[in-house]
């Protein structure tokens, strides 16, 4: 039986319907059972609850042999995790799967790299098996929040300069964390997750460029300036200034590899970023 958290997020509601679409059944660990109703079915239970409360983890943990942890950015991050962790031990959880981050290190200057480097610390000292999947920046990013501005102004801000990203697709992460779900294999392991390819964002903007058929320009901006765009939209201040501290790593490097662990774990290639372009190419052009 597998448990899932984080169904709040993009990734772990990803993974739920595609745990679903496959047939498997699980329990999902949600504050409100009413917003996760489209994932009703006999195959599902919804556990009411949070992260940080031992008695509903508890609860969702019964029976369970994989979990799924992905919680939320915060200041106290590392703690939930490590509440989490001490739970599934005790739960006899017997594989537990942590979404994580690329260049996670308990010394980062980056408080989400900091708090996932932490995490995994305590996670592997904590005597279960596990496995770790450390993706790149999402593809996705570049619809849900630079979207707009690619859209209607025909730029790309980011404070990256010439720094290059494996960037991924949010699909291919969501591939091979159920694929570790459902199988066997991946025990006591870290997963470097990335594109094909490694890209600046002078070169992404010539990607856009060309499918849009107009040219899309990037605009280097400053760190402060990228915080007040993702505030604009939409993004909570303390989430905003958390992803902005982590662009300066980005940019200092960390972020420009690519490896091979999708396509060996899951059989298939990641999209490349024109794939990713062709896909959602409709949301650039649509008036």
């Amino acid at each position: 039986m597998i448990l899932l958290t984080g169904l709040s997020s993009s990734t772990g509601l990803r993974v739920a319907k595609k745990l679903l679409k496959s047939g498997h059944s699980f329990n999902a660990l949600v504050k409100d059972t009413a917003k996760s109703a489209d994932l009703k079915s006999k195959k599902v239970n919804l556990v009411k609850g949070s992260l940080d409360n031992s008695e509903s983890l508890q609860k969702a943990m019964e029976g369970i042999e994989n979990a799924l942890l992905i919680s939320p950015v915060s200041e106290n991050q590392y703690k939930i995790e490590k509440n989490f962790i001490d739970s599934a031990k005790k739960a006899g959880v017997k594989h537990l799967v942590k979404f994580s981050a690329i260049g996670a290190d308990p010394d980062s200057p980056s408080l989400i790299l900091r708090n996932h480097g932490q995490s995994e610390k305590y996670l592997k000292k904590s005597g279960l098996r596990y496995t770790i999947i450390r993706p790149n920046i999402f593809m996705q990013n570049f619809v849900d929040f630079y979207g707009q501005d690619i859209k209607k102004k025909k730029q790309l801000k980011l404070p990256l300069k010439n720094a290059k990203c494996g960037y991924v697709d949010i699909r291919d992460t969501v591939r091979i964390i159920t694929k570790v779900l459902t199988t066997n294999g991946s025990k006591n392991r870290s997963h470097d997750v990335t594109g094909p390819e490694s890209l600046s964002s002078f070169e992404i903007a010539e990607l856009f460029s060309d499918a849009m058929g107009k040219k899309v320009k990037y605009v280097d901006i400053k760190a402060k300036e990228f915080k007040k765009d993702m505030m604009d939209s939409g993004m909570k201040e303390p989430l905003a200034e958390a992803y902005a501290e982590l662009f300066k790593v980005v940019r200092d490097g960390v972020y420009n590899q690519v490896t091979d662990d999708i396509y060996k774990e899951t059989g298939r290639q990641p999209h490349t970023f024109d794939e990713f372009l062709d896909d959602n190419i409709k949301y650039f052009i649509k008036q």
